[in-house]
């Protein structure tokens, strides 16, 4: 019984471990946010310099995936939405246009933000 005791307690102890991690890392995540839709700059010598550009990549990959699939199912009618959220990604995030490069993200290149401008008509 009281081996039971002793790995129901460990697990009790795991689990919340696991929730305090998970918090953690959802609150750092939280805190990128303003760099992404509240149009703050993040300058190379910016403490969070290097895990805000981790974060831009992977906003560009996922945005950039999301384009290329939403055009290859035009009858789907989710493409022109998923247009502006990116367009919008785009027009309030200097970190994420900076990052943008053509050769790495070429739908989400297209729509203007790697130039800095307001995004450009929608691919063909």
């Amino acid at each position: 019984m009281a081996i039971l005791y002793l790995a129901r307690q460990t697990r009790l102890g795991r689990d919340q471990a696991a929730i305090a991690v998970n918090h953690s890392i959802l609150s750092s995540l939280r805190e990128l946010l303003g760099y992404f839709y509240d149009d703050r700059e993040c300058p190379p010598e910016d403490p969070r310099h290097r895990e805000v550009t981790v974060m831009a990549d992977t906003f560009a990959d996922i945005l950039c995936s999301g384009l290329h699939a939403h055009e290859k199912m035009p009858a789907s009618e989710s493409l022109e939405p998923w247009r502006a959220y990116c367009a919008d990604m785009l027009r309030h995030s200097p970190v994420l246009r900076a990052r943008l490069n053509a050769a790495f993200w070429p739908h989400l290149d297209r729509l203007g933000g790697a130039s800095g401008g307001p995004p450009g008509p929608p691919a063909p």
